[in-house]
């Protein structure tokens, strides 16, 4: 029985937008931006146990526990955002605002106890216990609240020469954490000949912590957003009119990290810090002749550090090695076609160990899966071809362009994705399948 869970997921997602956009003088742009949102999920989980009657049994006499838990993700915003771009003597300037009001209504319910059978060593549970029990008391969570939040900002590029200086300055007030956010950025290009670019950058990013996070535990009302100081250098060399070849190393530090305390609770903090050390390489060529193509490399190593005395570990989504190359050739007005494919060196996961009959004598044969370091270990490589094929034609004043997309042509595993299966104590590798997309786009230009 390697999967027993019972999913049920519903979600209705609303958008509706208004762009106003007008010329200022003779070099200025301003656009004006209105939006709503809204986005209603509920997702329950319950639990299959067909291993307690005889191999056969109709499926509607198999003993289930329905929705066990419940989460239900209701979130509204109304919005305004303000932007102006102009020429003036120094070179290009730009500022903006944006306004916008979220309420949001967040709930957990779990209707009773429930065994789990994944878990850290550091997990709380009775002293002699493999496994950990969820329990209402410590999971029921809900969170109401409507904040508005805004964030301003300007940016100046100077240019002189061969040579153009970015600064820019964010400020952000976020009033779900009740923190005002200041980001200065800088960034610079040489051109010392028509082939060459030498770039640098630096700047202060922000990331703000998901609402179903917030809404996890009461202890996460008021965690703050994440932080990340970022610095690069590069160097593009452009070869004849139509390639170019960027190598961009950067350096990353992160702080103020979520970081979750226990599987019983939904607990964060935030007490994280880490680095990243990366470096792209981009080969592209721009689109000319009815093609256009590029290959990518990354490298990236990225290292967190919990503060919880356990050391650093690799970040969860960590691939140190990627590379993908594709393109896409117009075959004909009608006609375009494009592909990528990709690969990637495997991500980490948790080192760990399987108990055996952790619920003891009398009880169904359960395993367990004890975590015992995080991210000491590393999953299989994953790689994936996708193609899509485009058809376009012109019905009177609208195109009409039909596209196939195929994700994943020959259903390769993604090396990432494993559950464990208690009954039988072993890791499931879930197999990659094809994913088809057929769609139909119509398009009216004024």
């Amino acid at each position: 029985f390697e999967d027993v869970s019972l999913i049920d997921t519903e979600q209705d997602l609303y958008l509706a937008a208004l762009s106003w956009r007008r010329l200022v003088g003779e070099n200025g742009e301003w656009t004006n931006r209105l939006y709503f949102r809204a986005n209603d999920k509920t997702t329950s989980e319950g639990e299959a146990y067909p291993d307690l009657v005889p191999e056969g049994t109709p499926a509607e006499e198999v003993p289930v526990r329905e929705r066990l838990i419940t989460v239900t993700e209701k979130e509204t915003e109304i919005g305004w955002r303000s932007d102006y771009v102009t020429r003036n003597r120094f070179g290009r300037g730009s500022a903006g605002l944006h306004v916008w009001q979220v309420d949001v209504d967040y709930s957990a319910i779990l209707r009773e106890e429930w065994d789990r059978f994944v878990f850290r060593r550091t997990d709380p549970r009775p002293p002699g216990q493999q496994f950990i029990t969820l329990m209402p008391e410590d999971i029921n969570s809900l969170y109401e609240a409507k904040e508005t939040s805004y964030a301003a900002y300007g940016e100046q590029v100077f240019e002189f020469g061969p040579w153009d200086l970015r600064a820019g300055l964010r400020y952000d007030r976020d009033g779900f954490a009740d923190e005002s956010l200041v980001s200065p950025r800088l960034a610079a290009n040489w051109r010392p000949s028509p082939g060459i670019r030498m770039s640098a950058t630096a700047g202060v990013f922000h990331q703000s912590p998901r609402f179903l996070v917030r809404a996890a535990s009461p202890d996460n009302f008021t965690i703050q957003n994440e932080r990340i100081t970022h610095v690069s250098v590069g160097l593009e060399r452009y070869f004849g009119a139509d390639w170019s070849l960027l190598v961009e190393p950067y350096y990353q530090w992160l702080d103020k990290l979520i970081v979750e305390q226990e599987r019983t609770s939904g607990r964060v903090t935030n007490d994280g810090e880490g680095t990243n050390l990366g470096l792209d390489i981009v080969l592209s060529r721009r689109f000319a002749d009815g093609w256009f193509g590029s290959a990518v490399y990354a490298y990236n190593n990225a290292r967190l550090d919990d503060n919880d005395g356990f050391g650093k570990y690799r970040a969860d989504f960590n691939r140190r090695h990627f590379f993908s190359i594709g393109g896409s050739w117009e075959i004909s007005e009608r006609w375009k076609v494009g592909a990528r494919w990709k690969w990637a060196s495997g991500r980490p996961t948790d080192a760990f160990i399987i108990n055996e009959d952790v619920l003891g004598p009398g009880q169904p044969l359960r395993f367990s899966k004890e975590l015992t370091q995080k991210n000491a270990l590393q999953l299989d490589s994953f790689h994936s071809l996708n193609i899509r094929i485009d058809y376009r034609r012109s019905l009177g004043p609208v195109d009409l362009v039909a596209f196939l997309d195929v994700i994943n042509v020959y259903g390769a595993s993604d090396g990432g994705s494993q559950e464990f299966d208690p009954r039988r104590g072993v890791n499931v590798a879930e197999d990659g399948e094809a994913f088809p997309i057929f769609g139909l786009i119509f398009e009216r230009s004024w």
